[in-house]
């Protein structure tokens, strides 16, 4: 019986002595891959968009420019690509294309992911902890390059620059650590049944309204593609510029949809000089030059009101989603699911408005993008009548009671 017990404090003692140690190899360890995440994540999305903007340098008419301008301006363009505003003497450059932040965001990601294996991480506080201490590098460095780097006297102001990389990292690797730690099975295990069935309807209803909305903006460009390319024409006098005029053009695409949407939406999106494109008025607004605004029409067609079909339509799949998914809601269940997902899809639309306009320079190019809040107001209550009367219609639709003939 003294031996049993002996061997068991013996045992106790030895996993004690491991824990430990596991608790200060990680601790050790910790900000060692915090820092290297951060600077791998660096390094190689300035390599990629320096060699991009090197080589736009090389083919481009350069005049006096040294290779130390390009090398400044793949900074700048780095930053911008975590969608930090660029001051010039005139004016603040915040239409920024989100195509961009993909970069960053996937490099992120992949980063946080490494440094929770490596380091072993399985724990929230210590993911925490890991994601919080890379951010701090990743941003310190992008401070860093915000000083170093500008274009022609054009720059991104310090706290612009720490702010805006600091918030992209922190997305970027708090995916990949939850990822790399195995905590995203853990963190739904935990959520509960309401939130559950919520976030599906986001999911479905989302998932939706991008795809009916990336199929308008596609049938705009085909309508008027005269136009788009007259205009690229006149942008893009040779082959490099044309191959640079693409590339801009596919990193503005989801600025694009995000416009298409709020026009489908109602409240549509502001051209510049004050003036407002949407499905129900003519404002006559002279648009800027820029290729892919030449799908707008000068006009609204007679079926643009019919537009507003599309949240609806995208209400609908949610809610035949959600059904579909959670048979066992009540139908007080499922309504308060629909509000739920609509008010999530729609703050989430105000959002990526914000982000999808701005300025592109002054004058008429001081204000351009969609309405932010007319927008998320009417997308959450569209997609909530789409979700709610496919609710009502499935619960209280009329039914006929067919007889059986044949008992008695």
């Amino acid at each position: 019986m003294t031996s049993t017990l002996e061997r068991s404090s013996a045992g106790s003692a030895s996993r004690g002595r491991r824990v430990g140690t596991a608790r200060l190899d990680l601790v050790a360890t910790l900000p060692v891959a915090a820092l290297t995440a951060a600077l791998w994540a660096v390094a190689v999305g300035t390599v990629v968009i320096g060699g991009l903007v090197t080589v736009a340098w090389a083919v481009g008419t350069r005049g006096d420019d040294s290779v130390s301008t390009a090398l400044q301006a793949s900074g700048v363009v780095w930053l911008l690509a975590h969608h930090a505003p660029v001051v010039t003497a005139n004016a603040t450059v915040t239409l920024l294309p989100l195509g961009l932040v993909a970069l960053p965001l996937v490099l992120l990601f992949r980063a946080g992911r490494w440094a929770a294996r490596i380091t072993g991480t399985t724990a929230f506080p210590d993911a925490a902890l890991l994601v919080i201490a890379s951010t701090a590098a990743y941003s310190a460095l992008g401070l860093l390059i915000a000083q170093l780097s500008s274009i022609s006297g054009a720059g991104v102001p310090d706290l612009e620059a720490l702010g805006w990389t600091a918030l992209v990292a922190a997305i970027g690797l708090s995916a990949g650590v939850s990822s790399g730690a195995s905590l995203r099975t853990r963190l739904l295990g935990r959520v509960p049944a309401a939130l559950t069935r919520v976030g599906i309807g986001v999911v479905a209803g989302g998932a939706a309204l991008v795809a009916l909305v990336a199929l308008v903006a596609a049938a705009a460009v085909l309508a008027r593609w005269s136009t788009v390319t007259g205009l690229s024409h006149q942008a893009a006098q040779g082959p490099w510029d044309a191959l640079g005029l693409f590339l801009l053009s596919l990193a503005y695409l989801p600025n694009m949809l995000i416009w298409t949407l709020s026009y489908v939406a109602g409240p549509g999106f502001a051209a510049g000089g004050g003036s407002t494109i949407d499905p129900f008025t003519t404002s006559g607004a002279l648009l800027p030059g820029i290729p892919i605004l030449g799908a707008v029409p000068s006009s609204p067609p007679a079926f643009a009101p019919l537009l507003l079909l599309i949240p609806i339509l995208a209400g609908v799949v949610s809610a035949v989603i959600v059904r579909r998914r959670v048979e066992s809601a009540s139908v007080a269940q499922q309504v308060w699911s629909h509000l739920g997902s609509a008010i999530v899809v729609g703050l989430a639309t105000a959002w990526l408005c914000a982000l999808s306009g701005g300025a592109l320079g002054a004058a008429r190019l001081a204000d351009l993008g969609p309405h932010v809040k007319a927008v998320g107001l009417a997308v959450t209550v569209l997609i909530a009548v789409g979700s709610l009367a496919t609710t009502a219609l499935i619960h209280f639709r009329p039914t006929s009671q067919i007889p059986d003939r044949s008992s008695g």
